[in-house]
């Protein structure tokens, strides 16, 4: 759901600087995004504050309850949110593989149940500015949403990208680049933006493990994301100077 990535986004590179900070260790961080993403999206069910059941009064495999920050239910689809108001404190491959932890040990024990939601999708959701490429490599592999406020997803790229597209005239040549950078992120998208959904799937009783993990070159992704974000500053300062 792209829309939802464009909101986190939003509120990480936006929104939270605008809201007035709380005398509580995240100064409000959980709180103020819950509040604005139920407005933003209107899911079907949000679970409570430290919910340590999945949403659902789920148990886990290892019997060990867990406390996922935020889940939403919309439709045929379950949306997990770690949140993560880490400024200065490094974001570290221990918090996403927790993260993932987390999830796997609520999946395997509930998959029969869970296989309802067509997709099973995680956002990890920080207000950090130096996020290590090796954190964006694990999310990438394990289908994992990093919402950061210096690093657009795919998803967030494609829709500015296309905003920005619909501003230019016709006429105008930088329209052409806008559109090539469009195609190029529909091609990255297509084969490489997948969910946990993707790569663990519940078929005839059983987990399957999906092809999505072993047909992609996470280094090359990454770096074809990264030139798309470079490009889409590229084009938007071009424009943004044609219009003074």
């Amino acid at each position: 759901m792209k829309e939802i990535e464009i909101h986190s986004w939003l509120f990480v590179y936006k929104k939270w600087d605008e809201l007035q900070r709380m005398p509580i260790p995240d100064k409000g961080f959980e709180d103020s995004f819950r509040e604005y993403i139920y407005r933003k999206i209107k899911p079907d069910v949000m679970s409570n504050k430290s919910d340590m059941g999945f949403g659902l009064s789920y148990s886990s495999l290892s019997s060990v309850p867990h406390e996922v920050d935020v889940i939403c239910s919309k439709g045929h689809k379950k949306l997990v949110f770690e949140l993560k108001h880490y400024n200065e404190s490094r974001i570290t491959k221990e918090h996403i593989f927790t993260f993932l932890g987390k999830v796997m040990d609520f999946y395997l024990k509930n998959a029969e149940s869970l296989s309802y939601y067509q997709q099973i999708i995680m956002y990890f959701v920080t207000i950090n500015k130096n996020i290590d490429d090796s954190i964006r490599k694990l999310c990438l592999a394990y289908g994992i949403r990093l919402i950061e406020p210096s690093f657009k997803t795919l998803g967030t790229l494609s829709h500015f990208v296309g905003d920005l597209y619909q501003k230019i005239p016709e006429n105008e040549p930088l329209k052409s680049e806008v559109e090539n950078l469009i195609e190029n992120i529909s091609i990255l998208r297509d084969t490489s933006d997948y969910t946990f959904s993707d790569i663990f799937m519940y078929k005839d009783g059983k987990i399957e493990i999906g092809e999505a993990l072993i047909k992609i070159d996470i280094n090359d992704v990454l770096n074809k994301i990264k030139k798309f974000n470079e490009l889409f500053e590229e084009v938007l300062e071009k424009w943004k100077s044609k219009k003074s």
